[in-house]
């Protein structure tokens, strides 16, 4: 059904009531906002309001329309909805003036198409309920008739500006050049003033033209006949540009406020798309609200025991800082709106929707307005209740992208935890068997073991317990790095130092490799922590040592790579890197080839990876031209 700012929608809305349950149908309350109805003013917008409010708590739906008319508008909504019955008011205009400008009613009846109209008459004024909702409707009479009174006397004055124009060009041109200014008036009265104005401005202007520039002049009277078709087609054109102009305008100014709601929404959702975190989220949102609203807003999100709460960011400009917990907390768990221009505690200045999606509650959108009103109109209010969906669309996807981190992070901890432990206690069970067989030999009393056997036995035990502290020390120092605790300190040192520091701890283990030191002495020294740099040479060569046979040769090469960093790159002739991706030698317990026979959790190239990053450097390995394997690292010189 459709309802104007009448005194009959009441009338009508009860009546579309009882004629839909009658039918057992669903049933709209429909409100076509035109050009006509939108400069009415703000007493017109509240009038709309109320009446949609009403049809609300009787069980409809309600929803506003744009259109040039109202007809048009209703037409083109039942036939996208598939609407079969229409209800509207009895016309209010008869006689002549209904011919010349006929009604909602009358239009639709004429259009047809499938379409039942029914048009419901007027009860008298003698109705209570009619009397109690006279005086709004007066008001917005009261208002149009001003906005009405202000348009015609600016009409009036474009007229008045083209007949003083007309006047300065009279000596010089035709009279059939001075028509155009006053054609160029009724345009100017139709883009700016709409159609009754512009009518009225073509005729002011044909009377001016006909009395002050046509023979005789200062009458009315005219002397040939030629003028008279001059006015008549004038008096066409100007209606004509008149009609054309104020309908673009309407339609303009229309297609302007749709465009402008679409780009509000659409902006914050490209904003809140591109933010993670849900007190971030709530920040755009909140600043976005309150700039779309003229309000203050905040954005309650619950604690872990489902308590809502303030969001911990410092507030911004327009958070509202006095909101209602507890009807926040009520309208959280309930689901339901509440405040103000609701069922739930209406008169609380205050409006508070819950943010659902998928089902769960994430929080709740507390908005004051600094006008009721702002919050009252049907189209606002579905605006608001579109950006709730849109912002608990974006906590909706917060809380996913947490619960899938907080998964990742679990099943990552929980994989590494496996691996470690399988790491550890495989490479732990050799040596403590080693360490196990020798102690017990040793301390067994029937085993006589000579002084040669028993150092053998004890550089046995020795050794290994040397390997298992190696695989705890590389396990804890991993741990530290990743996780920020290792403090750096940088100092500036020659890589010719930790070369040689390098090869001196690693001591007797090399007596089977060439290794050759190649770095140039005019080189820059490094701005490093010295100990943790050293601990990457060391690495690098000691997987040299397990993983290359004897008589490989090693080669220790640096150069300037340019004004920021040195390049160091650790050669070897041996066989060469695994086939595959060689970035997964840098994975945490991963090891080439050999790995029954090779000792180590397969931490040193990951730890090597780890302080290198934290230096700001890189590290990468690659196989090396004419066979071997070539590690490739750079470290900051300031």
């Amino acid at each position: 059904m459709a309802v104007g700012l009448d005194d009959q929608a009441e009338q009508i809305i009860r009546v579309g009531k009882a004629f839909a349950e009658r039918l057992h149908a669903d049933w709209s309350v429909v409100s076509v906002e035109t050009p006509a109805i939108a400069k009415f003013g703000q007493p017109a917008r509240n009038r709309r309001g109320d009446i949609l409010r009403f049809a609300e708590s009787l069980g409809a739906h309600t929803l506003t329309l744009d259109g040039p008319s109202a007809s048009a508008a209703l037409l083109e909504h039942a036939r996208l909805r598939n609407i079969t019955h229409i209800l509207v008011g009895a016309p209010r205009r008869s006689g002549p003036s209904a011919l010349l400008r006929p009604t909602t009613a009358t239009k639709l009846v004429r259009a047809g198409g499938g379409l039942d109209v029914w048009v419901v008459a007027r009860r008298t004024s003698t109705d209570e309920s009619l009397r109690l909702e006279q005086p709004a409707s007066r008001a917005v009479h009261r208002v149009s008739n001003a906005a009405a009174l202000r348009s015609y006397g600016a009409a009036m004055g474009i007229s008045t500006a083209c007949t003083a124009l007309v006047a300065l060009m009279y000596p010089y041109f035709a009279l059939a050049n001075l028509v155009m200014v006053y054609l160029l008036g009724a345009a100017i009265a139709a883009l700016r003033l709409g159609r009754g104005p512009a009518s009225a401005t073509a005729v002011a202007n044909v009377l001016a033209l006909d009395f002050f520039f046509v023979p005789p002049r200062y009458s009315f009277d005219v002397a040939d006949f030629q003028y008279v078709l001059t006015f008549g087609v004038m008096l066409t054109v100007t209606l004509i540009i008149a009609t054309l102009v104020a309908s673009v305008r309407a339609q303009t100014l229309l297609a302007g406020t749709r465009e402008r709601r679409t780009a509000l929404l659409y902006a914050m959702s490209r904003e809140l798309v591109s933010t993670r975190g849900r007190e971030d989220l709530a920040r755009i949102a909140v600043k976005h609200v309150t700039e779309t609203f003229a309000s203050h807003a905040v954005v309650l999100v619950p604690d872990a025991n489902g308590r809502l709460r303030y969001p911990r960011s410092p507030p911004t400009a327009g958070s509202l800082l006095r909101a209602d917990l507890s009807i926040a907390q009520w309208a959280y768990d309930n689901r339901t709106a509440a405040g103000l221009g609701t069922d739930a505690l209406p008169a609380n200045v205050a409006q508070y929707l819950p943010l659902t999606a998928s089902g769960h509650t994430l929080g709740v959108l507390a908005i004051e307005p600094t006008q009721a009103s702002r919050l009252l109109m049907p189209e606002q209010r579905r605006l608001i209740e579109t950006f709730a969906g849109q912002i608990a669309l974006a906590l909706e996807r917060a809380r996913l992208q947490e619960e899938a981190e907080e998964a990742r992070v679990a099943a990552e901890t929980e994989g590494i935890r496996n691996t470690l432990l399988a790491s550890i206690s495989h490479d732990l069970r050799t040596p403590l068997a080693v360490i196990t067989s020798a102690s017990s030999a040793l301390s067994d009393p029937s085993i006589q073991f000579d002084s040669a056997g028993q150092r053998s036995l004890s550089a046995q035990i020795e050794a290994k317990s040397q390997e298992m502290a190696e695989i705890i020390t590389h396990v804890l120092d991993l741990v530290r790095l990743e996780s920020g605790q290792f403090a750096m300190r940088h100092e500036r040192v020659a890589l010719e130092d930790l070369a040689s520091s390098a090869l001196q701890r690693l001591g007797t283990r090399l007596h089977e490799h060439e290794v050759r030191v190649n770095i140039q002495p005019d080189l820059p020294p490094a701005h490093v922590d010295g100990s943790l740099v050293l601990q990457v040479i060391t690495n690098l060569l000691d997987n040299i040592v397990k993983y290359t046979p004897a008589g490989t040769q090693v080669s220790i090469s640096a150069a300037a790579r340019d004004d920021a960093f040195l390049q160091v790159c650790v050669d070897d002739t041996g066989p060469g890197l695994p086939p595959g991706d060689l970035e997964r030698l840098f994975a945490k317990f991963h090891r080439g080839r050999n790995e029954s026979s090779v000792g180590g959790a397969g931490l040193g190239l990951s730890i090597c990876r780890a302080i290198l990053t934290a230096h700001g450097g890189q590290i990468q390995a690659s196989q090396r031209p004419g066979g071997g394997a070539r590690f490739t690292f750079t470290l900051p010189v300031s």
